[in-house]
């Protein structure tokens, strides 16, 4: 009986998550943090790739790893054979991986990536968890207006039509709308989809992105959003670099690639790589850019000329994470009475277009 139970609890023990297919950030963060440890205590990098492999719980990303083994086996340079997964690694990580091999640094730059996905996903918690109420409210808001429209409103009408009664302007709008729904509300959900599907594609391509960044940029609180956010990952991305001994002009050259996916500051920083290649300083060739705080721009000044640039850098990422924190809770308090209000002002408006026709209809029996 004893062994029957001693084996019971070898089966269930939990001494291992449940293996799952999906890869998530914290299945890339557990990955980084170990290979960290492993290249710390001396173990070759292609085994603790390996190392790697075998003790994920994503098996997806566990047949990842071990092509990425592969590669680095024949040859190939890791964050050449990581660049190969550009949709499961980001490509910034890539470029930071690419400076701990060209600086020798591998475990030192691992362990700062490590922190960087970790705070991003703390931070991406931070912004789900902001937008879970509003988003809730906007789909109650949606799905109670469609459903008045699409159930209710058509027999208000019919009994209307049956008694003669003439509409007024706001009830014969709400039966227009209503008969939309009912007659083509398919070909709209459909037509959506496809909108949907369209505009993710369009948003995925360079010149999508460098639109909709660009107009972003200029929108009161998403462009002060898009801009503190820049500010965070440049200082964040360069303290690293030059923390571990990346020279500053091929360090501005890999925030380039880090920033290929936001086309303003990438095309902005590949300008501040020309002026600094000509000797100009940094603060001044970022500054001239435009898309560069000016606290931020003095900060590197500041740091250019006491030597320290990574340290004062370090110490304004910070601030600039606070402020991306601020933005998120003063857009989610704006957005949360927006919907109540437009829900309940709409709601209220169908109702008005139902009973006026029926009070008319009072008024005329009296």
């Amino acid at each position: 009986m004893a062994n029957t139970f001693d084996d019971w609890i070898v089966a269930h023990a939990r001494v291992a998550s449940k293996p799952h297919k999906r890869i998530t950030l914290d299945d890339k963060m557990a990955f980084f943090r170990q290979l960290s440890t492993l290249i710390a205590a001396g173990v070759p990098l292609l085994r603790a790739i390996r190392i790697g492999a075998e003790q994920s719980q994503s098996t997806k990303l566990s047949q990842v790893l071990n092509e990425i083994a592969g590669r680095v086996s024949a040859g190939s340079s890791f964050h050449a054979a990581a660049a190969r997964f550009d949709r499961v690694f980001d490509h910034s990580w890539i470029q930071v991986i690419r400076t701990g091999e060209i600086s020798g640094q591998m475990n030192t730059v691992l362990i700062e990536l490590s922190k960087q996905i970790e705070e991003s996903r703390n931070t991406r918690r931070k912004v789900l968890g902001a937008m879970l109420y509003p988003s809730i409210l906007m789909v109650v808001a949606v799905a109670s207006v469609v459903v008045m429209l699409w159930l209710v409103v058509p027999t208000f009408t019919k009994m209307f039509h049956d008694m003669g009664a003439r509409l007024p302007g706001i009830t014969q709008f709400v039966v227009d709308a209503s008969d939309f729904i009912v007659a083509d509300g398919v070909y709209v959900v459909i037509g959506l989809t496809f909108a949907t599907f369209a505009f993710r594609r369009y948003a995925r391509t360079m010149d999508g992105r460098r639109r909709l960044i660009g107009i972003g940029l200029a929108l009161p609180l998403v462009g002060q959003l898009l801009v503190n956010s820049a500010m965070y990952r440049f200082a964040t991305s360069l303290a690293l670099l030059l923390k571990s001994g990346v020279p500053m002009l091929e360090a501005i050259e890999v925030l380039v690639g880090i920033f290929r996916m936001n086309p303003p500051y990438c095309d902005a920083l590949e300008r501040a790589y020309g002026r600094v290649s000509a000797g100009r300083p940094l603060a001044n060739s970022l500054e001239e850019t435009g898309l560069f705080t000016k606290l931020l721009c003095n900060v590197v000044h500041v740091g250019e000329e006491s030597g320290a640039v990574a340290p004062v850098l370090d110490q304004i990422a910070p601030f600039y994470k606070e402020k991306m924190e601020e933005l998120i809770a003063k857009a989610t308090k704006l957005l949360e009475p927006a919907i109540i209000v437009s829900m309940g002002v709409t709601i209220a408006g169908i109702m008005l277009a139902i009973y006026l026709p029926m009070f008319d209809m009072a008024g005329a029996v009296h």
